[in-house]
């Protein structure tokens, strides 16, 4: 898993924390180990620079002023590099003690842009960095040095806040590739580490209801009868609500069936509301040791260095987290990622009532189990009906938020029907079916 981890050291108790807990991954993963530390005299030669003004008289002339810069220079290097080493004597000797394979790295700048460089310059599998450093006060929730590594760097990164890597360990899953990518490591960590496994997923309808009201507030009257709120309200709470929970139901679901073919037990928790919000609450009522979460979630975008919410939880959780999944591409937006999860539609025949299907990247469908005797569309590939112009421009007229939430309804039902093409005539059909025939007001029709 993690066979070459990055230990950033620097003295403070949080830099204790992540000797310990590389050690314990060490030993467990087989993982060489390599501390750093960073120190920066020209910070101080700077800072001396700046004060000769103000240096009594007889130190003005520029002969002394000259030997007084020398001999700083020469006591800071020097100083700074004898207790730089110190520090990661500390390091070694902790590692030797445990005979775990290790090596140290003394790097003077600025500390977190060399810290960038060095991790980006080698292959390592994971950055293990403490929340705060020497400087921290009470006041911070994360230091200065860590959110600006995190934020550029793309290799897996523990980011730690107490020793303790045992115990129960949440994974946030949204379905995106970096959230898959958490699974994977959470799984890891569980087989080598016996730790409990959560899996948790928040689905947020509560912004579309909010943008319902909002737009109520606004909209005159004769805008009112057009749009046909109530209708578009009911529309709201029959597709996207249900669909949203199904959906991270899914996610959930695909979660605990790659946990079960590792043989590890996972426990699954499906919320509702804003995601940081809901999982900062469960792991102050929980308490794990730690949280993994994708950098970014489900609606990144290439180029998006973190996400809102696994910011938040960076900053707010009070456990340790693992950011994983930075070196994955982002998909566009709109792009689902169909092997996902598994979509069960209604395939009906003479031997069986249903079968259980998984939709394809392609638009395909292929069988992916049945509890009952082999029905005769074994094995059947069905791509994603084609639309009519005329259907297209009916469904046009819903509005965009919730448009591409009634398209894939519809398409999921003419599928199931073993319609090829969707008419005006199948959206009506559809319609009928989700949500009444009178929902879609006539200016749909």
């Amino acid at each position: 898993m993690y066979k070459k981890i990055f230990i950033a050291v620097d003295n403070s108790r949080h830099s204790d924390f992540c000797i310990e807990i590389g050690i314990d991954l060490s030993r467990k993963f087989g993982s060489s180990l390599v501390g750093c530390h960073v120190y920066d005299a020209s910070l101080h030669q700077r800072r001396f620079r700046d004060m000769e003004k103000g240096l009594p008289p007889q130190y003005q002339d520029e002969n002394v002023l000259q030997r007084q810069r020398d001999l700083h220079s020469t006591l800071i290097n020097q100083g700074l590099k004898l207790i730089s080493e110190s520090y990661l004597d500390v390091f070694k000797k902790k590692c030797s003690e445990q005979a775990v394979p290790h090596e140290s790295l003394l790097l003077e700048g600025k500390n977190y842009y060399e810290i960038i460089k060095e991790v980006n310059r080698n292959r390592y599998d994971l950055v293990i960095l403490g929340a705060l450093g020497l400087a921290a006060i009470n006041e911070n929730v994360i230091g200065s040095v860590c959110e600006r590594v995190v934020r550029r760097i793309k290799t897996d990164v523990l980011v730690v806040k107490n020793r303790c890597l045992v115990g129960k360990v949440v994974i946030a899953v949204d379905g995106s590739m970096s959230s898959i990518a958490g699974v994977k490591s959470a799984i890891n960590f569980a087989k080598s580490l016996n730790t409990k496994l959560v899996a948790v997923s928040v689905f947020d309808p509560h912004y579309h209801r909010v943008a319902f009201e909002s737009i109520a507030n606004v909209l005159s009257k004769e805008a009112g009868q057009v749009f046909r709120f109530k209708e578009q309200e009911t529309l709201h709470e029959e597709i996207i609500d249900k669909g949203l929970a199904k959906i991270y139901q899914n996610h959930l679901d695909r979660a605990n069936r790659m946990a079960k073919d590792a043989g590890v037990e996972l426990d699954t928790v499906l919320m509702d509301g804003k995601p940081y919000d809901k999982i900062l609450s469960y792991i102050k009522k929980e308490n794990p040791s730690t949280l993994i979460i994708g950098r970014t979630g489900i609606h990144n975008t290439n180029g998006l260095d973190i996400g809102s919410t696994t910011e938040n939880l960076l900053r707010l959780s009070p456990c340790n987290i693992l950011l994983t999944g930075g070196n994955l591409e982002a998909k566009p937006d709109n792009m689902v990622d169909f092997s996902a999860f598994r979509m069960p539609v209604n395939v009906k025949d003479s031997t069986a009532n249903s079968q259980e299907y998984q939709l394809n990247k392609n638009g395909s469908l292929g069988m992916v189990k049945s509890d009952k005797k082999k029905c005769n569309t074994a094995g059947i590939k069905r791509l994603v009906p084609v639309w009519t112009q005329e259907a297209q421009t009916q469904t046009e007229k819903i509005p965009s938020f919730v448009r591409g939430v009634v398209r894939k309804k519809i398409e999921e039902y003419a599928q199931e029907k073993g319609y090829q093409e969707i008419t005006v005539n199948i959206v009506d059909e559809a319609k009928r079916l989700f949500i009444g025939k009178d929902t879609f007001h006539n200016k749909y029709e």
